[in-house]
């Protein structure tokens, strides 16, 4: 990415005479606060490395071809990885005949799948949303992928890797944002860090595509924004209030395809021997805690994560939802689980544990940031644009808060 003479770009256009009154339009939710200006605790420092070096050396780029650059409007995507399938997203000015083929990266073909076309919003007339899932794949393993119709491929090949099974000793590396389709300079910026680290999936906690959730909004802040990292790492979604500003948050379920029977409301997925569950904080708490309850009695995992929009606890503007704590405490409780991450709030803050289970809003991926106090059960907080990291090890779990210098300015160790 090139970032400065985007961001020279932009101010050059928004500075003239013309375009004053418009500034503010021309660069919506830009707080600049891209560094932080205190540290917390600093001394687990993350490994660094890459995400994707691993899959393009494999596979390839995973560029379109001529052919794709015609009628592919919205690139591959992952969604619903497995250690054993994978569903592959695009939208299509074609669709009929259009499928997924994969293969290994020695380029021994394993089959495909054909592409189905959804009947789902989109931008334009003629565009499709088109689905294709492979399953019969292998746990942990690098496979190769292209999108292709009857003419020949769409796309060359791009890597990616199944879901470890639940007994691997390897670590198990994710990275948690919200709050973050702003489409400016923080987003950039941000996004920019995220190819610094080794992670294998990212999760997010709601208010993806600013500022209404609309298609268009999905588009352009966020397909556009992480299309290199979504063709090779799989990402799992909650929604927040901003996407509900568009028919109850239809473009959301519309482009993201999400496991379970709820209507992509709340979910959840094992991967490796983490079990996570992303809830819904716009629709009823105690109807999803009654299934959360049930979801984690299911699972024997040693490792759990739970992530929505608003905060159970929180010293940002939007402050804690205390009706979401009073719900969800004595299931989080009684299942053990050692994480729960939010958005909402544009910040970062670390809680104190609370009765042995570690909250962390995650709010500042790149819409802005908002001014955070500190509260009661506040360990740490700061006011900046930022990830969180995660290393899972069998018997712990290393948070990295890195914000978009790529500065690491807090971390803790969760014990399982």
């Amino acid at each position: 990415m090139k970032l400065v003479p985007f961001t020279r770009a932009l101010t050059a256009v928004c500075a003239t005479a013309a375009l004053a009154a418009a500034a503010t339009a021309c660069m919506p939710n830009q707080a600049g606060n891209v560094g932080s200006t205190k540290t917390g605790d600093i001394t687990n420092p993350a490994t660094r490395g890459s995400p994707v070096d691993e899959l393009r050396d494999a596979c390839g780029t995973g560029l379109m071809t001529l052919a794709g650059e015609a009628v592919i409007r919205r690139k591959p995507y992952l969604q619903k990885v497995t250690k054993s399938s994978v569903t592959v997203g695009w939208v299509s000015t074609g669709g009929d005949g259009e499928r997924v083929e994969v293969s290994l990266p020695d380029r021994r073909p394993l089959g495909g799948a054909a592409g189905v076309r959804e009947a789902v919003t989109v931008r334009r007339s003629g565009e499709n949303q088109m689905w294709s899932e492979i399953d019969g794949l292998e746990p942990n393993t690098v496979y190769c992928y292209s999108v292709i119709d009857q003419h020949g491929p769409l796309s060359e090949r791009i890597g990616f890797r199944t879901a470890p099974p639940p007994d691997s000793t390897e670590p198990v590396r994710f990275l948690a944002f919200g709050d973050s389709g702003g489409g400016g300079t923080d987003q950039r910026e941000l996004a920019e860090q995220m190819y610094t680290l080794p992670f294998s999936m990212i999760v997010h906690t709601g208010d993806i595509a600013y500022d209404n959730g609309s298609i268009g909004d999905f588009e352009d802040t966020v397909f556009k924004m992480y299309a290199p990292l979504f063709s090779h790492i799989p990402f799992f979604p909650a929604s927040g209030n901003h996407e509900y500003r568009t028919m109850s948050a239809a473009p959301f379920r519309a482009v993201f395809s999400l496991p379970g029977d709820s209507g992509e409301k709340w979910y959840s997925y094992d991967w490796g021997r983490i079990h996570f569950a992303a809830l819904d904080t716009e629709a009823d708490y105690a109807t999803q805690a009654r299934w959360l309850d049930a979801d984690l009695a299911a699972t024997a995992l040693p490792w759990k994560v739970i992530y929505f929009h608003k905060p159970m606890f929180s010293s940002g503007e939007h402050g804690s939802d205390i009706a979401l704590r009073k719900a969800l405490t004595p299931v989080l409780e009684k299942h053990h689980v050692q994480l729960v991450l939010a958005g909402h709030d544009h910040d970062y803050e670390r809680m104190v544990p609370q009765n042995g289970i570690q909250h962390i809003v995650t709010g500042g991926g790149g819409v802005g940031t908002r001014p955070v106090g500190n509260s009661a059960f506040t360990a740490f907080s700061e006011e900046v644009i930022h990830f969180v990291y995660a290393d899972v090890r069998a018997d712990e779990m290393v948070l990295h808060a890195i914000d978009a210098t790529g500065n690491e300015f807090d971390s803790v160790v969760v014990q399982r």
